[in-house]
C-alpha cells in the first residue's frame, strides 16, 4: 500500500465520520433548538416533549410573543366595524400585532408543514398552538377510547420473552408517561407493584421480598424503586464478571464515543473447562447500559 492509498482509506473514514457529526448535530438542533431557532416538531408523537421545550424557549427568547398565546390576539376594529389596516394601528396596537406576527411566524417554524396544513385554525398564534394540542390527543371519543385501552394495558403489562430488565423498565415508564398524560392515576404502591410483578420471578424474587421486607419500602417513589432495580442488577453483573475469565467486555461503560465497539469482546482464555461453544450469556445478566432514562422519574410529581 502506498502513501497516496494509506491517505485515501483514512480520508475516507473521516469524511464519513464527519458527515455523522453533521448530521447528529442537525437532529440536535432540531430537537432542543437554538439561540436562532426554536425546537421543531418533526412528528405529533414528539408533541408531548417538544411543547414544553418549545414554550420555555419562546418564553425565554420572546415573552412578549407567548403572551399572544394565553391571551389570544384579537385584531383591532376601525369606526366602521372593519379590521384596521398596518398603516393606521396606534403605536401601542402595532407592538400587539408585531408580538402576534412574530409568535405566528416562530410556530410555522417550529412545526413540520405536514402537521401544520393538518391543523384548523382562525389564524392567530393562539388558535394554531391550541388545534396542535387538540390534533395531539384527539377528539373526546378517541380520548375516551385510548383511556380504557391504557388502562388495560397496564393491567395486563408484564415481561417480554428475551427482554433486557432496562428494556422492560423503559417500556413500562414509556406507558407510565402515556397514562399521565391522559391523567389517568395511581397510587406509588400500584406503580411499583405492577413493575415488581412484571419482573421475571425466577432472577428478581428473593430480592424483591427482601425490598418489600425493608421498614424503607412503604415510602419508596417509583424513581427510587427504579434506582434500586438497577444497582441490584449492576452489583450482580459486576459479580459474574469477576467470577468469569469468559465474560466480554462491556466498552460502552468507559468509551461510548464509537458505535464500532459495542461488539468487541475480550480474547476467551481457554482451560481445560472451556470452549467456543460455551453457554451465552442471558440477555438480562449484561446490557450496554445498565441504567434507564427514567431512573429520576417520578409519575406522582407535579407536572
Amino acid at each position: 500500500m502506498d502513501s497516496q492509498d494509506f491517505y485515501n482509506i483514512f480520508s475516507g473514514v473521516s469524511a464519513t465520520q464527519g458527515q455523522t457529526n453533521i448530521l447528529q448535530n442537525v437532529n440536535l438542533d432540531n430537537e432542543l433548538g437554538t439561540m436562532q431557532k426554536p425546537p421543531k416538531l418533526m412528528s405529533l408523537d414528539e408533541y408531548s416533549g417538544w411543547s414544553v421545550r418549545f414554550k420555555n424557549w419562546v418564553q425565554a427568547n420572546h415573552l412578549e410573543s407567548w403572551i399572544k398565546i394565553e391571551r389570544e390576539y384579537v385584531a383591532p376594529l376601525d369606526g366602521m366595524g372593519d379590521k384596521k389596516s398596518v398603516a393606521s394601528l396606534t403605536d401601542t396596537e402595532q407592538v400587539d400585532f408585531k408580538a402576534e406576527k412574530k409568535m405566528i411566524s416562530i410556530l410555522q417554524q417550529a412545526i413540520k408543514e405536514d402537521i401544520l396544513v393538518l391543523l384548523q385554525h382562525k389564524d392567530t398564534s393562539a388558535s394554531i398552538w391550541y388545534s396542535l394540542e387538540k390534533k395531539f390527543k384527539g377528539s373526546a371519543s378517541m380520548i375516551k377510547s385510548k383511556t380504557a385501552l391504557l388502562k388495560k394495558e397496564f393491567d395486563i403489562f408484564t415481561g417480554i420473552k428475551g427482554e433486557s430488565t432496562k428494556q422492560l423498565i423503559e417500556r413500562y415508564c414509556h406507558l407510565v408517561l402515556e397514562m399521565r398524560r391522559l391523567d389517568i392515576k395511581k397510587t406509588n404502591e400500584e406503580w411499583i407493584d405492577k413493575l415488581c410483578d412484571a419482573l421475571p420471578y425466577a432472577e428478581w424474587g428473593t430480592y424483591l421480598m427482601m425490598l418489600k421486607n425493608s421498614t424503607d419500602f412503604i415510602n419508596y417513589s417509583l424513581s427510587e424503586f427504579i434506582e434500586k432495580i438497577e444497582a441490584h442488577e449492576l452489583e450482580l453483573v459486576k459479580i459474574k464478571k469477576m467470577n468469569s475469565a469468559n465474560m466480554p467486555q462491556d466498552v460502552s461503560l468507559y468509551f461510548k464515543s464509537s458505535p464500532a465497539t459495542s461488539n468487541i469482546q475480550s480474547p476467551k482464555i481457554q482451560t481445560g473447562f472451556s470452549a467456543d461453544n460455551s453457554s451465552p450469556i442471558t440477555p438480562n445478566a449484561f446490557q450496554s447500559s445498565h441504567t434507564t432514562p427514567f431512573a429520576s422519574y417520578e409519575p406522582n410529581g407535579k407536572a
